[in-house]
């Protein structure tokens, strides 16, 4: 259970305007001096603030607070305002309970919100996609991604995020709680990491506890629907993926083992690479170029599929004759962690290579 405070914004879907702004799993000693102390609204101010935030001023530091009531709960402060939220607005909440005295020294912390205009259509936020997508997953898998169709707020994944085994009970020890959630800038995909010290093997956590998941069982990976969007609402529906884990894999990615499929000169036909193994569906998007024979980048749209295992690059341009590079980064990875230089549990190297490491590897193909 996450009794860490947690700031959010909260409202009825059918109309976000209503909505306050809570701060909950406060400590007991800090909720007893809130109650002492709730009479004095401009304190309270002081301590849980919420103003609108404009794009030239993203600290929103010079625009007056926005007013309202205070109202002190169970284990947490509410904050009501006097006039509904404006739509299309960008707003930030900031708790900092340092005003209370020299006992509540804990760091302030905020939470951005959006109250949608009345011309967006406001569906209700799901879960898109879960990758891997494959429904057989090998035993040393590093990583979900979780895709949500709106920005997401922080705060909700350690509650709402588990993984169960085929008798529906929880698989303890598995998920790695990072002290701050892994979303990227959008807010739409978060990263939900495999404990990498049970992955590791020779490492203790893999010495006492062995591998998160087991070879031949079947697993689920469930997103509960209190996940909560940049609107302060809950998903449509709690999401489940499962899967059944398979061998591991444990040898680096061998570019040359790679299938390349060569389009038609003067078409726009798409270059194809068909991959041994599922890939990382987020790496492998910004970490393969095509190149022509004199250095310079080609333009074009990159689609994976076939559960990563299938890259496909459709030029903006027809394709010439010529000599064509197949460029691949270092930092790719597939699904367990294993890259281009080594597998993801390979010991230190005394001599790395870091010609490898640098520059990545490289594919030729010619078109005629």
């Amino acid at each position: 259970m996450n009794n860490q405070p947690k700031l959010m914004f909260a409202s009825d879907p059918r109309e976000p305007r209503s909505g306050c702004v809570c701060v909950q799993n406060l400590q007991p000693d800090l909720v007893y001096h809130l109650h002492a102390r709730a009479q004095s609204r401009s304190l309270l101010q002081s301590i849980l603030r919420v103003r609108v935030v404009k794009p030239e001023e993203p600290g929103g530091e010079e625009l007056p607070d926005v007013s309202g009531r205070y109202k002190v709960l169970e284990s947490g402060l509410q904050f009501i305002p006097h006039f509904p939220f404006e739509r299309g607005l960008k707003y930030r909440a900031v708790f900092d309970p340092r005003p209370l005295g020299a006992s509540f020294t804990a760091e302030p912390f905020d939470q951005e919100f959006l109250i949608p205009s009345e011309q967006k259509v406001r569906a209700l936020t799901t879960v898109t996609h879960v990758f891997p997508s494959c429904g057989l997953l090998p035993e040393n898998l590093l990583r979900f991604y979780v895709c949500f169709s709106n920005s997401m707020q922080r705060g909700r994944a350690l509650d709402e995020i588990s993984l169960f085994d085929s008798d529906g009970r929880p698989v303890e020890d598995a998920l790695y709680r990072p002290p701050v959630e892994l979303w990227d800038r959008t807010m739409r995909h978060l990263t939900v990491l495999l404990d990498p010290g049970r992955l590791k093997r020779w490492v203790g956590p893999n010495v006492e506890l062995g591998p998160p998941l087991k070879v031949g069982q079947e697993y689920t990976l469930e997103i509960g629907s209190g996940m909560i969007d940049l609107f302060g609402r809950p998903l449509l529906e709690r999401f489940c993926k499962r899967f059944l884990v398979g061998d591991p894999v444990r040898e680096p990615i061998a570019v040359e083992s790679w299938k390349i499929l060569t389009p038609m000169t003067g078409s726009r036909q798409a270059l194809v690479l068909m991959f041994m193994n599922p890939l990382d569906c987020a790496l492998v998007l910004h970490t393969i170029t095509i190149g022509s024979a004199d250095g310079s980048v080609i333009d074009g749209q990159v689609v994976v599929d076939q559960h990563e295992r299938r890259w496909s690059f459709t030029p903006t341009s027809p394709w010439g004759a010529g000599v064509y590079h197949v460029r691949v980064g270092s930092s790719l990875e597939d699904v367990c962690g294993n890259s281009i230089t080594g597998p993801f549990d390979r010991p230190l190297r005394k001599e790395p290579h870091l010609a490898t490491e640098l520059n990545g590897s490289l594919l030729i193909f010619q078109l005629i």
